[in-house]
């Protein structure tokens, strides 16, 4: 895959959207969508608080719309993948994904009580006093049959804002598990030929850094 050609190679992407309120923003993502064909935009408000239902759209649309794929990772716009990595990674791992979600996964974790974190969660929203397990929504990987009941089961499940522990709640409904897969970062590394050798994500990249990596001659 190069960032330089259409989105037609054997690995497709698409840029997950909810509402916005610029509407000369609006105007252009309609524009760029009509040329490129790659953005998929719900009615629900744009926030991180919204990420589960912008995540289950895109479950929803890769099932309905993707059949054919044999597997399907969810990222972020500020993470730099190596393709030709995951794709190495899914190969070594394409038994286990069958029933798993691969990436940087935390076995459990005890829930954020402090009002004024990012990943705040009131004992209301999660009574529990751990997470059964969650691979990081930073970048992970399954395969299409889990994605499919994934997105089944979240509908029976009650909507938890924090995407990652909402995957890992819907994970562990189903009884599967999660995989550490090497190389999977959430945290910035800096650019080097690693970009394109051992890594498969790395975080807080910026739009510069990212055409740096992809231009690495290693």
């Amino acid at each position: 895959m190069s960032p330089y050609t259409g989105n037609t190679g054997p690995v497709r992407y698409m840029f997950l959207l909810g509402r916005i309120s610029d509407k000369a923003l609006q105007v252009a993502l309609e524009t760029e969508s009509a040329s490129y064909r790659d953005i998929l935009q719900e009615d629900f408000m744009d926030s991180y608080n919204n990420l589960t239902l912008k995540t289950m759209m895109a479950f929803r649309w890769a099932s309905t719309f993707c059949q054919k794929a044999e597997f399907v990772m969810k990222t972020d716009d500020d993470m730099f993948v190596n393709i030709n990595g995951l794709l190495r990674a899914v190969n070594q791992h394409t038994d286990v994904l069958q029933r798993s979600v691969g990436g940087f996964c935390v076995l459990s974790a005890s829930p954020i009580r402090d009002k004024g974190s990012k990943w705040y969660a009131s004992e209301k929203m999660y009574p529990h006093r751990k997470y059964p397990g969650y691979c990081s929504g930073t970048g992970y990987v399954t395969s299409m049959f889990v994605t499919r009941r994934v997105f089944e089961i979240s509908k029976h499940l009650p909507f938890f804002h924090l995407e990652d522990i909402f995957v890992g709640l819907c994970i562990n409904k189903l009884g599967y598990t999660f995989t550490r897969i090497g190389g999977f970062s959430t945290n910035f590394i800096p650019i080097s030929c690693s970009y394109k050798q051992s890594i498969i994500t790395s975080h807080g990249v910026s739009p510069k850094q990212m055409r740096q990596a992809w231009d690495l001659k290693c």
